[in-house]
């Protein structure tokens, strides 16, 4: 028992004593991505407790969000977060999982293609894999930005429409 226990506790301080920088900028970056989506689901609801209540994970999200892009429901940007998300699925329940250059080839693949004809697109391509991931992850952050600034005229219109037909109501939130 002492071997197996030794053995734990030092697979633990190895892994504890390196920081993997790729890992935390997709981490940081899927979360930064959530939260956005958030905002934006937030916008079509009235009573946002029931869409906390309803516990949806990141993917139902993503389908979500996209059903109710106007225009862009089959953008490259969709599947990019779709590969981001299966990548940070398979590093943060793996820690050395054998599909990680496999996925973040994938998410590579999309950002490039993606982001095809951005200044200084070349010097990303060359730049390590967080920085990269960085990019890919701001690159999509920036796509849900204007997206949600779409989704916040959806409800002030909604809003107006509200006002107009039940004036003795109180407003909704904004």
């Amino acid at each position: 028992m002492d071997s197996v226990l030794h053995q734990s506790v030092e697979r633990f301080r190895q892994e504890m004593a390196q920081v993997d920088e790729a890992v935390h900028v997709l981490l940081k970056g899927h979360l930064l991505i959530e939260e956005a989506l958030n905002r934006i689901l937030e916008q079509y609801v009235f009573h946002r407790e029931h869409l906390e209540d309803a516990r949806l994970t990141f993917n139902q999200k993503v389908l979500i969000g996209r059903s109710l892009a106007l225009r862009k429901n089959n953008i490259g940007e969709w599947e990019l977060i779709a590969a981001i998300n299966t990548l940070r699925n398979e590093l943060a329940h793996r820690l050395n999982s054998p599909e990680r250059e496999r996925k973040l080839k994938r998410v590579k693949e999309l950002y490039f293609r993606e982001a095809a004809g951005f200044p200084a697109m070349e010097e990303v391509k060359a730049a390590p894999d967080a920085h990269v991931l960085m990019n890919a992850c701001g690159h999509c952050a920036g796509f849900l930005l204007a997206f949600e600034e779409d989704s916040k005229m959806f409800r002030r219109m909604i809003h107006g429409m509200d006002r107009a037909s039940n004036p003795d109501q109180p407003p909704f939130d904004l």
